[in-house]
């Protein structure tokens, strides 16, 4: 899949501290509001955590994958956010659940209900790999961290 439209570097968050799960939201969906992808932040943030609720989007490794449907995404929509190296945080309020450093987040049109799903598949092949997360998670600038995972490519 080829993640150039969908993730510009300024969809690339670079050492972001979040203090809960809603301000790991609210840095992610900056990009995504700036670009016009999501024009009601609040609908979507709602939507985000109405997701959550249902089951944790963290998937292991360190890694969540925040998305959910609404009808404030213009389009399919990506940004990509992590913590400084050694850092991890709170993201889910199930216990047991780890931690985690790295965060994609994807907004989902509700007019095209599964068009996330090719998305999902690639990230879900990307963090397989922990040498290729580690390397992305060392990336220095957004253009950098961008570049590294436009250069991913699956069979």
């Amino acid at each position: 899949m080829d993640l150039t439209r969908l993730l510009p570097a300024e969809h690339c968050l670079v050492n972001i501290s979040p203090a809960s799960r809603e301000d790991a939201y609210k840095q992610l969906m900056r990009p995504l509001i700036d670009t016009g992808i999501i024009n009601d932040a609040d609908q979507f943030l709602a939507n985000l955590e109405d997701r959550e609720q249902q089951i944790t989007t963290v998937v292991g490794s360190g890694v969540a994958i925040p998305h959910a449907r609404t009808v404030s995404a213009t389009r399919l929509g990506l940004s990509v956010g992590f913590l400084p190296e050694g850092e991890t945080f709170k993201f889910s309020d199930e216990e047991g659940i780890e931690e985690v450093n790295l965060l994609f987040m994807i907004a989902i049109p509700s007019f095209a209900p599964a068009s996330h799903l090719p998305l999902l598949q690639h990230i879900a092949k990307f963090i397989r790999y922990d040498k290729k997360v580690a390397k992305l998670m060392k990336s220095k600038t957004p253009a950098a961290s961008a570049k590294y995972l436009h250069s991913f490519k699956t069979k």
